[in-house]
């Protein structure tokens, strides 16, 4: 089940911080793809810092991690796998256009942590970017939620 799924259930996941720490220096590795993000991106990525009050400490451990392998073995619920799902839609969807390069690492990401093609932000291959960005609020409030 998704964010937004079970936050309509008013079921609700949680993830040990260091697990939401790992998600989100997957997302921030996705933003960083190209040497400059997006300005979209980076307010989105921002956002996602500030929702899961994310401290100093941790932000520094994030930059200094740079094995997305390590990062991704860290991943072991399905829920923190869909969570990163979502979040890579998130930022990914920000500038309202997904990049090839972008397609690629997520669809990457999605088979090594075993996430199926058929997530519901993605058709045809392809992320479902104003499906994405109607669902912004919705899903940084359930980040809210998993990060209390």
């Amino acid at each position: 089940m998704f964010l937004h799924q079970k936050l309509f259930q008013s079921e609700f996941i949680f993830l040990a911080k260091e697990e939401l720490i790992n998600i989100l220096s997957v997302v921030s590795f996705l933003g960083h793809y190209e040497r400059e993000m997006h300005a979209a991106e980076k307010k989105v990525l921002m956002a996602m810092f500030k929702v899961a009050s994310v401290t100093h400490e941790e932000h520094e451990k994030m930059k200094s991690n740079h094995s997305l392998d390590g990062m991704l073995k860290q991943l072991q619920s399905d829920d923190a796998k869909h969570t990163l799902v979502e979040l890579m839609a998130l930022v990914a969807g920000a500038d309202g256009v997904l990049q090839d390069e972008e397609r690629t690492i997520i669809k990457k990401i999605m088979k090594r942590v075993g996430v199926k093609d058929d997530h519901p932000y993605f058709e045809d291959d392809n992320l479902d970017v104003a499906n994405v960005r109607a669902n912004v609020g919705k899903i940084l409030s359930s980040l809210k939620d998993i990060s209390a």
